[in-house]
């Protein structure tokens, strides 16, 4: 199979070569791979600072899409389905070897192109929305981060779930786009980031806050927070260090709360995958949950899309296309 090849050393930038083709094992589907999103994730991996878990491929990519090739007698992965995944590593391939419960159906309205832009995406947004940041519906959610693919979903979901919802990031052209997918503010980031929020919120401040920067505007996305409210730290783009004020957590009782997807078990990622699908995946049929895609790049331009995501400035996700 064509693959992005692992990490090694003297090997600093994502290189595509031959490698054999995964053997599935029991409880896994075989998949041809048709499109695979980028991640921040990935660009840590390539350069070691992130190492796949043990027993996952050390081929990087955490979502794909494509057709299912080889699946076990009696499931409903059948030779021939359309489906897309959440993995611990592979998905930069042509071929991969996925727990079959990590596996949704993509809907008939949706290419596979679209497909491999949401599983760790929304997956991602359900976790830390549901699971770690307990949203309600009628609560005011804030996300940072939201033009990129993680948060350009997050924010479709947030609504879904009944949330009111501002938007965060640094290019006010592109905050105004999420406006058609149901954000009702959008804020700048930077050290006046509270004070919008105040604003927008009538001086509360929000009940959850779903970061995907976090590092130096730590304190100003805990100063962003209603009382007692809680802020879920997914990514660090902007660094993985900040110095926390302690005294607004204590003072306003907040809640700051780390929390990652790839480590969790297979069994756990199973879980996480059939309760979204329940809820989303009648909302990806109908429009009302949409995946956002920035560009599509070949997977033997792998390096132009890696710097792409590094860069910044992408609205949506970064696609590897395979075919």
């Amino acid at each position: 199979m064509r693959a992005i090849l692992p990490f090694e050393r003297d090997r600093p930038t994502p290189v595509v070569g031959e490698l054999p083709d995964p053997v599935p094992a029991p409880g896994e589907v075989l998949v041809a791979v048709e499109a695979a999103g980028l991640n921040h994730a990935d660009l840590h991996q390539l350069r070691g600072q992130y190492p796949p878990l043990a027993g996952e491929s050390q081929v990087p990519g955490l979502e794909c899409s494509g057709l299912v090739l080889e699946g076990e007698k009696g499931s409903p992965w059948q030779p021939g389905t359309r489906v897309m995944a959440l993995v611990g590593g592979g998905a930069h391939a042509t071929r991969a070897a996925i727990p079959a419960g990590q596996l949704m159906p993509v809907p008939d309205n949706l290419s596979l192109i679209e497909g491999a832009a949401i599983p760790e995406a929304a997956l991602t947004s359900w976790v830390n929305l549901v699971v770690e940041g307990g949203l309600q519906a009628g609560e005011t959610v804030l996300v940072t981060g939201a033009t990129g693919g993680m948060g350009s979903f997050a924010v479709q979901l947030a609504r879904e779930l009944g949330a009111r919802v501002l938007a965060a990031g640094r290019d006010w052209k592109r905050l105004e786009m999420l406006r058609g997918f149901g954000v009702d503010e959008v804020c700048l980031e930077g050290a006046n980031l509270a004070a919008q929020v105040r604003e927008a919120t009538h001086g509360r401040g929000v009940d959850l806050l779903l970061d995907f920067t976090a590092g130096p505007d730590i304190n100003g996305h805990l100063a962003a927070l209603a009382g007692r409210g809680r802020l879920v730290v997914v990514g660090a783009v902007g660094s993985r260090k900040g110095e926390v004020d302690l005294g607004l957590i204590l003072g306003r009782r907040l809640r700051l709360i780390g929390s990652v997807l790839r480590a969790r078990p297979r069994d756990e990622k199973a879980r996480l995958t059939a309760d979204f699908a329940a809820f989303a995946l009648p909302r990806l049929r109908d429009g009302r949950l949409r995946p956002v895609v920035d560009r599509v790049l070949p997977l033997e331009r792998a390096a132009e899309a890696y710097q792409a995501l590094e860069r910044g400035g992408a609205f949506g996700k970064i696609v590897l296309s395979t075919v």
